[in-house]
């Protein structure tokens, strides 16, 4: 039996709506501001970590991550870590691409992103298994320092969904299974340092209201 001392307590948190999301637009690396409607999604994201005890907060440097950081820290008051392995896929030529241009220019990605994304290779960026790496690296930092601990990281949502898959599956393959989506989606684990795995919630967004949802399918190909 694992106690508490050998546990992480885990929150995963997806930014907030950008300026990219609003304009439906693959994002990648590019450092877009948040938007109207993510603003007021930190405010009750805010609201929702208020009282729930945090020893550390990770973020990947990107603005839209990093405004859902302080959120999350708002009423915490911690140092907010920076981690550039957290940071989402570098998605190469189809940044700043509309989703359904992207989707139509670049027919053998789209047909890899929505059936076996782990094989994905964005076009003059990044590959599914890079981005896997990153996550497994940012993870295993965390595990490190917070064993015992309760840690929130704010990122992206492939990188977040790699890093889910690596703690439920521990393997590339099953990341079709995998779905994190929604800004500021919440999904929370205890990870035990003999490897085991407690989940609370994936993607949970009960802290906002129907009209702050945005669109869940936004990413899936002839949606």
């Amino acid at each position: 039996m694992v106690n508490d001392m050998e546990k992480l307590h885990l929150y995963l948190v997806r930014h907030c709506e950008s300026l990219g999301n609003h304009e439906n637009i693959f994002q990648g690396q590019l450092d877009l501001d948040i938007s109207a409607t993510g603003e007021k999604q930190l405010a009750l994201l805010a609201l929702r970590f208020r009282n729930i005890p945090i020893d550390a907060v990770y973020s990947s440097p990107l603005k839209r991550a990093y405004k859902t950081a302080e959120a999350v820290d708002l009423y915490h008051s911690l140092p907010i870590i920076k981690l550039p392995e957290l940071m989402e896929v570098d998605v190469g030529a189809l940044s700043s691409m509309k989703l359904d241009k992207a989707f139509t220019d670049y027919p053998v990605f789209a047909e890899k992103w929505q059936n076996s994304p782990q094989n994905c290779i964005f076009p003059e960026g990044e590959t599914t298994a890079e981005v896997y790496d990153r996550a497994k690296k940012a993870l295993a930092r965390v595990k490190a320092d917070c064993m015992g601990k309760t840690a929130v990281i704010t990122s992206h949502g492939f990188l977040l969904r790699c890093m889910a898959c690596e703690i439920l599956e521990h393997d590339i393959e099953r990341l079709s299974d995998i779905r994190i989506g929604g800004n500021t989606s919440v999904s929370e684990f205890y990870i035990g340092i003999d490897g085991s795995v407690e989940t609370v919630r994936l993607s949970d967004k009960s802290h906002l209201p129907k009209e702050l949802l945005g669109d869940p399918n936004q990413y899936v190909v002839h949606k």
